[in-house]
């Protein structure tokens, strides 16, 4: 059995009885096993249920031709490899070019020349037999490609549910730990969500790409991180600071950069940034460094934005927490503490267009319990 199966299948479609004796004769060295048809659709129906490697098609023939039988054939995605070589006593052009142009591989006039014969179908089982090597190795490639896609796939997936997972503790490791420092000057924890949210508003606002809002949205909550080192006497203290305590609380600048510094991620490396340059402003006068105008990084000018509104907004030992009227009227127009001159004149420009939606970031924010208390 396992002989006849590497024998190549040959189907041989004619209605004269001697005409198949003749051909399996011509054949009989070669290892082949023969299939009869004698008419047109028996030929389609044995070539389904037969499989075979190689037809010779008589032109005509009952029910339907030849060449009828040759085209669908052709035309069939799952037997269009099959080698077919039509034959006919006729001996003008006419049925040979009809032959190819319905497209068969071969043609034969009778009387068969027994050497023709054996040769050409030696000859195209050899194409067919490569034929269905290349075929059997693409579907294997594809099964393999497809498989090994999958593979990538799910392990892709995996990795994106592993960083997810990784970015999900990570951010809610430095979401803590802004916590602490907050918590130092009783500022409201909701105090750096929104500090988050306006920075992430304005940044939309300048068109910054979207990995580096999600940056500052995340990273700017950090900038206040240095109160870590701040005695909270002086945090918490109502009265006015001395100027020794004043300078003191200045340093929570450096502080933050000394813990942020030296990481290998891209939130506490622009932590670093705002947590240094925060408190610097655009006329000069800020502090640590007293940097002044577009010397000051981007992500610091925001910030300083950010803050300052959300600040005024927001009860502290030193005043009372002012409405939304006038705090917009504070931020634009200046009082005896800070002034316009501060701030970046683009970042009031936005603030001025979208002042709306820092009222709303605000407001939807500002009655979140703090959740460690």
């Amino acid at each position: 059995m396992a002989e006849t199966a590497k024998r190549s299948r040959i189907l041989i479609v004619d209605n004269e009885e001697k005409n198949h004796g003749l051909i399996s004769t011509i054949l009989k060295d070669l290892p082949c096993v023969f299939e009869i048809a004698k008419g047109g659709r028996e030929a389609i129906l044995k070539t389904v249920s037969f499989a075979p490697d190689l037809i010779f098609l008589e032109v005509m023939l009952p029910e339907m031709n030849g060449y009828a039988v040759c085209k669908l054939l052709k035309e069939n995605p799952d037997t269009w490899t099959i080698p077919i070589v039509m034959m006919t006593s006729l001996g003008d052009k006419g049925p040979k070019l009809k032959a190819l142009e319905v497209g068969a591989n071969d043609f034969l006039t009778r009387p068969l020349d027994g050497d023709e014969v054996f040769f050409k179908t030696r000859n195209l089982l050899k194409i067919k037999e490569f034929a269905d090597f290349l075929k059997n190795n693409a579907a294997c490639r594809s099964a393999e490609t497809e498989k090994k896609t999958a593979e990538l796939d799910a392990a892709r997936q995996d990795l994106v549910r592993s960083e997810q997972s990784l970015k999900a503790s990570y951010l809610e490791t430095i979401y803590r730990l802004t916590v602490v420092a907050e918590h130092k000057d009783e500022a409201s924890v909701s105090h750096v969500k929104r500090v988050g949210l306006l920075c992430a508003h304005v940044a939309n606002q300048l068109g910054w790409p979207e990995e580096r809002i999600e940056l500052i949205k995340y990273a700017s909550p950090m900038h206040d991180i240095g109160k870590i080192g701040i005695p909270s006497d002086i945090l918490l203290k109502p009265s006015a600071l001395s100027p020794e305590e004043v300078a003191l609380i200045k340093t929570h600048t450096t502080i933050g950069g000394k813990i942020l510094q030296g990481s290998q991620s891209t939130f506490l490396q622009m932590a670093e940034t705002i947590a240094i340059t925060h408190h610097e402003r655009w006329d000069g006068t800020g502090y640590p460094r007293g940097l002044k105008g577009g010397k000051i990084p981007i992500e610091g000018r925001i910030v300083a934005f950010a803050d300052q509104y959300d600040a005024l907004r927001s009860l502290r030992p030193y005043k009372p927490p002012f409405d939304y009227v006038m705090a917009y009227r504070i931020m634009v127009e200046g009082n005896d503490r800070m002034g316009p001159s501060h701030f970046d004149p683009e970042l009031l420009e936005i603030f001025k267009s979208t002042h709306k939606t820092f009222e709303k970031i605000y407001e939807r924010y500002k009655d979140v319990p703090a959740p460690l208390r």
